[in-house]
């Protein structure tokens, strides 16, 4: 068996904010035909769906062949790639109709998140949900009380007190100078609202603080919807 309570509970507890803020909409895992997990790692959330969305044809893809392997071992039942830095994936248009990512977003430099953000629609269908999580201004509220320690690889130069207001919608620094594309992003959910729709995709829910997620903070759910 690969699994063990004390992970079952802090996965499950995650997926249970997802199907929450899905459910708010009607919607939910159970009821996807077909499901994306953005970002999959080893398959800590992906090994569920398939109890979860019994019948669902569930992909999973990230950039860490290693985990991909993982994955492929532990769900055979699933569809793993292994994507790049940047899109495309190697994956039909409209061919899901639900997406999510737990903590990607919250890695990704702007140009970058906003082109994948693009590719999900692109992968996703009419009427089709996308959830995604994100640190916003909240996470870092949530870590001046509970892990101070953590706000300082944040580089936010001066109080966070400046920071927020400041009025500064995305900030971002990459881990490594020479690995520039993975790194630590904190949007503000203003921006999110702003930026994150299109013609195509609405924004129809943003819960904050959604994942409890010590000790970095929390995460926020954005709930997106494809129009068709």
């Amino acid at each position: 068996g690969h699994r063990n309570g004390g992970g079952d509970r802090y996965n499950l507890s995650q997926l249970q904010a997802y199907e929450a803020a899905l459910n708010r909409w009607g919607a939910s895992f159970r009821s996807a035909c077909s499901i994306l997990e953005f970002g999959c790692g080893y398959g800590r959330h992906t090994q569920y769906l398939f109890n979860l969305a019994k019948g669902a044809r569930v992909t999973g893809c990230d950039i860490s062949a290693k985990e991909i392997l993982r994955c492929r071992r532990r769900c055979p039942l699933g569809t793993f790639l292994v994507n790049s830095l940047t899109p495309p994936l190697k994956l039909l248009s409209e061919s899901f109709d639900l997406i999510f990512s737990y903590s990607v977003f919250t890695h990704l430099p702007e140009a970058n998140h906003k082109a994948w953000l693009r590719e999900h629609e692109r992968l996703l269908s009419p009427g089709g949900w996308m959830i995604h999580s994100v640190h916003s201004e909240s996470a870092l509220q949530r870590m001046v009380l509970f892990s101070p320690e953590r706000i300082e690889k944040y580089r936010l130069g001066g109080s966070l007190e400046a920071y927020l207001s400041s009025g500064q919608a995305f900030h971002y620094v990459p881990f490594w100078e020479e690995e520039p594309e993975y790194g630590l992003a904190l949007i503000r959910q203003d921006y999110i609202r702003r930026e994150w729709p299109s013609e195509a995709l609405e924004i129809v829910d943003y819960r904050e603080g959604a994942i409890e997620a010590y000790p970095e903070g929390c995460q926020d759910l954005v709930v997106l919807r494809k129009r068709g």
